[in-house]
């Protein structure tokens, strides 16, 4: 795939060719802009360019540069996305029965901010969440509340082993999609865990309560959020 660079500043010029290190993409820089071309599949841009029928990339998020170039050259308009929930998250994009792309993720904010680029800058049709992990998949599906009519929990039974983003991408592929989340209770040594991290992460400043470890356990609060909410409550005091 030749990809045409009509790039004059210099600084996001050095950061899209470092992002695009993979060899299926082949970097042509252009200096003057053709209406149409028979090599060039698409033109990455600063600004859109008036008189040009090639398809064209205005990079935002360039952690997905190298997805938005696969959707164009698979003729991609919307995506499925399959998340494979943990204490690291997988995340797999399938476009026309293609893998498009794959990362792992050991923080959901990261993880809500590129499905939300990709929501964004391309259009997604599904979001596919593993059923399995429930405090990390509720928090997740908690992020990612503004997209619940696209959201689809899938069971990850049988699903086999392998890496996160293999499970992800399994996840992605399957059609089989569960009828409701499983209710969950966390157990006391879950509740008792969550509270000795919080008292790990605080540096041993605050060690937060049941009620709060439960709520992150659940989904409804991050460790931060839990951390914060009770220091202010103990100053209060």
């Amino acid at each position: 795939m030749i990809v045409g660079l009509y790039l004059e500043d210099f600084s996001l010029l050095n950061k899209v060719t470092n992002r695009l290190k993979s060899k299926e993409f082949s970097l042509r820089h252009v200096k003057k802009v053709p209406e149409n071309s028979d090599e060039i599949s698409v033109i990455i841009s600063k600004e859109t360019l008036k008189n040009c029928k090639i398809a064209q990339i205005q990079p935002s998020n360039l952690d997905i540069l190298e997805l938005r170039l696969r959707c164009i050259f698979y003729n991609c308009e919307k995506v499925v996305a399959g998340i494979d929930p943990g204490g690291t998250s997988g995340l797999a994009i399938i476009g026309n029965n293609n893998l498009l792309y794959q990362n792992e993720f050991d923080n959901i904010e990261d993880l809500t901010c590129i499905i939300k680029s990709i929501n964004e800058e391309i259009g997604l049709k599904t979001i596919k969440i593993g059923s399995g992990s429930p405090p990390e998949r509720n928090q997740i599906v908690n992020s990612l509340h503004e997209y619940a009519d696209l959201i689809k929990l899938v069971s990850e039974k049988s699903s086999g082993s392998g890496s996160h983003t293999a499970a992800a991408t399994r996840i992605a592929l399957r059609k089989e999609l569960s009828e409701s989340f499983e209710v969950y209770k966390p157990k006391d040594g879950e509740i008792a865990w969550v509270q000795q991290e919080s008292r790990r992460l605080s540096k041993g400043l605050v060690t937060i309560d049941k009620q709060l470890a439960h709520q992150i356990l659940v989904g409804k609060m991050t460790m931060k959020e839990a951390i914060n909410t009770y220091t202010k409550r103990i100053k209060v005091h």
